[in-house]
Parts: structure tokens; sequence; C-alpha cells
């Protein structure tokens, strides 16, 4: 069984990738934290509305089926993630140009940890309900 078939594993490994992203991109702002002139990035959150038109524009979006008279099964398709420049608040910017504020990276950085942490303990509780369901342990 592919566990990527259910649509509740496919999001959560969807939101892990981009957790891991994240990660590397938050990572990559503290690792240049005295670079002169660096500006800080992240990568633009998801949002359910703009994965629902991008996914109604390309025509995937459909129904599950569990009768031959039902609509049609949809297809899921994966995108790469867009990361883009952070707003830098005013007078925030260091003498050299450097927009990086550690104490912000480092919340963003344990905020992402906490999400994957729970997104891996749900994924793990779904196997679980799975496995009990299926009758092993």
């Amino acid at each position: 069984m592919d566990l990527k078939s259910i649509s509740l594993f496919s999001s959560l490994n969807q939101k892990m990738n981009w957790l891991t992203e994240r990660q590397k991109v938050l990572a990559q702002n503290i690792a240049n934290a005295n670079t002169p002139g660096y500006v800080p990035k992240d990568l633009k959150k998801i949002s359910f509305k703009a994965h629902l038109d991008q996914t109604n524009a390309a025509g995937g979006l459909r129904m599950q089926t569990t009768a031959r008279g039902h609509m049609p099964i949809a297809g899921a398709s994966d995108s790469d993630y867009e990361v883009k420049v952070q707003d830098t608040k005013i007078g925030l910017t260091g003498q050299d140009g450097n927009g990086v504020n550690l104490e912000d990276e480092l919340i963003k950085m344990s905020e992402t940890q906490m999400n994957y942490g729970m997104a891996v303990n749900l994924y793990r509780k779904h196997v679980t309900m799975i496995k009990t369901a299926l009758g092993r342990k």
C-alpha cells in the first residue's frame, strides 16, 4: 500500500517538505547574519486558496469516487516552493545594510521545528491507526 495515494499522508508529506525547505532558507539567513548587504529570505507560505486556485486552473481538482457513476478522480501535482525576500522592518537594518534579525530568525526556526514535529506525530499516529485496522501492531 502506497501511503502517498491517501490524501492525508500526501498533504502531511508536502507540509514536511515545505518545512524542511523553510528550515534551509532560515539557516542560510542565520549563516549570513554578518554578511554586508544581505537581505533575509523566507518561503512563501502555503495558502489553501492559492493551492485550490492553481489546481482549478490546471483542471486537476475533482471529487474522489467510490462508484462507477461518480465524478472522475483527481491527480495530485507537486510544485516547487517560492522563495521570497523578507520585508525588513524600517530602521532594523544594520549599518552594513544587513537585514537579518537573529532573534526573529531563531523564533521562525523554532516554530518550523515545532510544526515539523507535529506533522511527524500526525503521520505516525495515522500509520498506527491503519496498522491497527489491518490487525497489525
